[in-house]
């Protein structure tokens, strides 16, 4: 008790003297905000303009955000802003173009809050409409977003540990993401190969998407779908909602949510695996499918078409199979005859 009073004493004064520094630096309530803005510790825009043929983009920073769009021009074109804090690498080398931004390790200063602000901590990088790229990029801390007319490109591999990941109307031959905390946002994409987008905590929502094979796997967050076009689906979250509409699946559709609900409306498969741990799974379809059902719930009731099955429910006809496992939950499934 007398440490947790302590304590409490000693953030009293630290924000005391924090309050006390900030406005005998002339802050009022008008401009607070501004008084944690450090804007003013960053250069002047840098621009890079590329000089070799460029058929991979590398990316590699530590405190930034990466926004990619398309030139009309005939060289890529890196802009960003520099820290005396920050190593920047930028070369060209065997068709690779490398952009690295590292951090100097500092000392903690408990009187400095300052922050720079979005635009400042971005990496704008324009490549020419012509040109398809390999994309190999990685965040340590920031957004991911491809935007403004980037339509084609060969193999993409995306990575960061807090931020978002957001790309729309490209098409690509494959696409890998890895996000640790943060959302990813697909919309508008054809991809010929694989999309495999792992999220450990966040969201992932796919809009208009088409490709080969789709994994989808969320540790703690939602896992979305609509209009999606693929040869397989699969989608998986520990923790969170899993909701696909408007599916077109050539082959089988695998989903699952350890504790979380499972919704799948007018989505078109060769079969269907369906699970919750703790949460209900409901299938509705405004079509007519030929289905063969394999329904169980451990704790809860099954619902055919208003129907009460109990708490297991098969038959043994129908060229679709539709397995859907419970543990704790209920099944309901609604399809046109």
């Amino acid at each position: 008790m007398k440490f947790l009073s302590k304590l409490i004493i000693l953030i009293f004064i630290v924000g005391l003297v924090l309050t006390i520094i900030a406005f005998s630096s002339g802050v009022n309530l008008s401009n607070l905000g501004s008084f944690f803005v450090d804007d003013e510790s960053y250069s002047d825009p840098i621009e890079y303009i590329s000089t070799t043929t460029i058929e991979h983009l590398n990316v590699d920073v530590d405190t930034r955000n990466i926004i990619v769009s398309s030139t009309s021009g005939d060289s890529i074109i890196v802009t960003y802003r520099s820290h005396e804090d920050d190593i920047w690498t930028l070369s060209e080398s065997a068709g690779t173009l490398n952009i690295i931004q590292t951090t100097k390790p500092f000392l903690f200063n408990w009187f400095n809050f300052k922050f720079a602000s979005y635009d400042i901590l971005t990496v704008a990088i324009e490549i020419p409409e012509s040109l398809i790229l390999n994309h190999s990029i990685h965040s340590a801390t920031g957004d991911i977003i491809y935007s403004n007319g980037l339509s084609i490109a060969y193999d993409m591999n995306l990575e960061t540990q807090t931020g978002e990941v957001e790309l729309d109307h490209i098409d690509m031959d494959s696409l890998s993401i890895d996000l640790d905390t943060g959302s990813i946002h697909l919309s508008y994409l054809n991809v010929s190969g694989d999309l495999d987008a792992n999220n450990h905590t966040g969201s992932i929502n796919l809009s208009h998407v088409d490709a080969n094979l789709i994994n989808l796997d969320n540790h703690t967050g939602r896992v979305t779908g609509d209009y999606v076009n693929a040869t397989k689906l699969t989608g998986e979250t520990s923790t969170g909602k899993v909701q696909i509409s408007h599916a077109n699946i050539s082959g089988m559709m695998d989903l699952s949510s350890a504790t979380g609900n499972v919704v799948i409306t007018d989505c078109i498969a060769t079969g269907y695996d369906l699970s919750s741990g703790t949460g209900s799974v409901t299938f509705t379809s405004s079509t007519a499918l030929d289905l063969r059902y394999d329904l169980d719930t451990s704790t809860g009731n099954i619902t055919v078409n208003g129907d009460d099955q109990g708490d297991k429910h098969s038959t043994s006809t129908g060229s679709i199979l539709l397995k859907i496992s419970v543990s704790t939950g209920n099944i309901t499934v609604s399809v046109q005859n």
